[in-house]
């Protein structure tokens, strides 16, 4: 956080003196020239520094939509260079140029950078984000080219390729600033620093963008270098957003999609009408008057309509158990990266080391504080969200394998998926394609189904779990012995880890009973091939009686709580470097004869 502090500052004051003189043409006219063109060629290289610095720190989805973004910036410069050439040195500066190229090439990197930042939030919310984006970007672009653009067009109308080159940069920054700006009102809160930034940087070079087109279809753009000012404050936001990207990211409380995000699309909507009637309605007048009427009363009626649904939605939802507000705040989480994963680690009982982890979903609540899955999961099975809620958490599970399996630790990461939604013929392809998209192979995930929700159509479960063993992605069984214990189960299923319910783990010191039928379980998963995973130890006695019985595997609060990804990620570097081990009272094994029957 220092060191982004120390960053904005540095843009602050560099932006800052480089506008003022600028703006004030300190030097004459040949200096600012050579100020304008070369200062910009710098401002962009440092820009495209800090992305592609981003791009190395991160890993998935991220790297790849800041190396695109590094690549814009950079092909931006080498524009910047070429145009300083010909201004400098040839002394005209053609338009077009070669230098487009550069410039053009930098609108396909943040489009692709956005595309791809998109693609973290589930398939709902891009398709909204899209629709609203088109909406938005529409209307902004009938207002603008009522207010300036036509001036452009008009003034070269017989030059095709000149006309198309000077829309061609204010119409895709309107819509490369539409979609960031609804992403950043849509997105979790700890990405929303970059977006904002990304999004009031895009803004700047959209007002150069466009004064260019302006004043060079007026030929007037020889005397206004100060619209240099946009482009140089617009890079340097976008480099200040990428050293925002690379900070902790650690779990902020989450807050509902900003409520702006709800109407703002009815906007745009209203001020294109209102400027773009008195151009498309000869005689005004009356006309014109109740053009705009209607025009203000759809925004306010569709903004009612809206309001009405929600009001529907909580009293359809009185019967919970949950305040009905709690529903539409949950919906919101999982459309809107609201959720977080937290890590527990598993380890080898023979070795001590981390041999895999496990995600399990937490709420960031704004009100009510870090929500653990019982106090909202019976409200994702009573409202038919385990679909949304599974994507959620599988997205989230697999970015942060994907962070440490860049940083060279190739541990499996295991999402418990709901029985129901493993027959869900997408699930199969939707994980394969999530692997595929972080470079991730299919070792890299374990699927977990929890035995008491087991779905009742065996034929589609076995069916999707042979689909995904098939494609190398292993297949346990959680919580075993919680449920109906059905062996069939295991007889019939594809399964490679068995994981023991901590209910009978607890208490094996102490209760004969749970102690043979643990044994007997451990036994059993060794004899049909599987893997048994033992949940809940907290002891190092319980530890050394599961090793004794032969199990190999364990997670819970005695070898580590639950780790956020960061705290994972140094876990696993501290093993890496000093070989760290599980305490070393579990290589002193209790003898079995404690074990007492109550």
């Amino acid at each position: 956080m220092p060191f982004l502090r120390g960053v904005a500052a540095g843009a602050v004051i560099v932006g800052a003196g480089y506008g003022a003189w600028l703006i004030g043409g300190w030097g004459g006219p040949a200096l600012i020239r050579v100020l304008d063109d070369v200062g910009l060629v710098l401002f962009a290289l440092a820009a495209a520094a800090c992305a592609a610095r981003a791009a190395f720190v991160l890993s998935g989805r991220d790297r790849a939509a800041w190396a695109f973004l590094a690549a814009g910036t950079a092909s931006w410069a080498a524009g910047e260079a070429m145009w300083s050439y010909y201004d400098l040195v040839v002394g005209e500066a053609p338009f077009p140029s070669w230098a487009d190229a550069g410039y053009l090439t930098f609108l396909a990197g943040a489009g692709l950078c956005l595309i791809l930042m998109l693609t973290a939030a589930p398939t709902g919310t891009q398709l909204r984000v899209l629709l609203d984006g088109l909406i938005v970007a529409a209307a902004i672009f009938g207002a603008a080219w009522v207010t300036w653009l036509q001036t452009v067009y008009a003034a070269q109308g017989g030059d095709v390729v000149w006309v198309a080159m000077s829309l061609i940069y204010p119409v895709v920054d309107i819509a490369l600033i539409t979609v960031a700006a609804l992403m950043c009102l849509r997105t979790a809160p700890s990405r929303r620093a970059q977006l904002a930034l990304m999004t009031a940087g895009l803004v700047a070079i959209a007002a150069s963008d466009t004064a260019f087109a302006y004043l060079t279809a007026t030929d007037g753009y020889s005397d206004h270098h100060e619209i240099g000012v946009g482009w140089a404050w617009g890079l340097l936001l976008l480099g200040v957003a990428a050293v925002s990207a690379t900070r902790d990211p650690s779990v902020d409380p989450a807050s509902r999609t900003a409520a702006v995000s709800r109407w703002l699309p009815y906007v745009p909507v209203l001020l294109s009408a209102v400027l773009c009637t008195p151009v498309l309605i000869a005689g005004l007048g009356p006309v014109f008057v109740a053009v705009a009427v209607i025009g203000v009363a759809v925004v306010i009626r569709q903004v009612m309509i809206l309001d009405e649904n929600r009001r529907l939605r909580a009293e359809a939802a009185e019967a919970l158990p949950v305040a009905p507000p709690m529903l539409d705040e949950l919906r919101d989480a999982i459309d809107h990266s609201g959720l977080s994963v937290v890590y527990q680690p598993q380890f080898d009982l023979d070795s001590g080391r981390i041999v895999g982890m496990e995600a399990l979903i937490r709420w960031p609540h704004p009100c009510h504080g870090l929500l653990a899955p019982d106090q909202f999961l019976p409200l994702v099975t009573k409202q038919a969200l385990m679909s949304s809620m599974t994507s959620a958490v599988l997205d989230l599970a697999l970015d942060g394998a994907a962070t440490w399996y860049a940083a060279g630790f190739r541990l499996p990461v295991a999402v418990n998926v709901f029985a129901p939604t493993i027959s869900d013929p997408k699930l199969t392809s939707d994980i394969t394609a999530g692997l595929r998209r972080r470079g991730l192979p299919p070792e890299a995930l374990v699927v977990e189904i929890t035995e008491d929700r087991l779905l009742a159509d065996m034929h589609e479960t076995r069916s999707a779990l042979h689909a995904l063993r098939r494609r190398g992605i292993r297949v346990a069984i959680d919580d075993f012995g919680s449920g109906y214990s059905a062996l069939w189960y295991l007889r019939d299923l594809p399964v490679d880890q068995l994981k023991l319910d901590r209910e009978f783990i607890a208490p094996i010191l102490t209760h004969q009973t749970s102690a043979t039928i643990v044994r007997s379980m451990i036994g059993m998963a060794h004899a049909l091939g599987m893997t048994p995973v033992a949940e809940g130890v907290e002891s190092a006695e319980i530890a050394a009686l599961l090793r004794q019985y032969g199990c190999r595997v364990a997670q819970g609060f005695y070898f580590s709580r639950p780790l956020s990804g960061p705290d994972m990620l140094a876990l696993l570097e501290a093993q890496g470097r000093d070989g760290a081990e599980v305490p070393q009272e579990v290589t002193e094994p209790r003898a079995p004869d404690v074990v007492k029957s109550s």
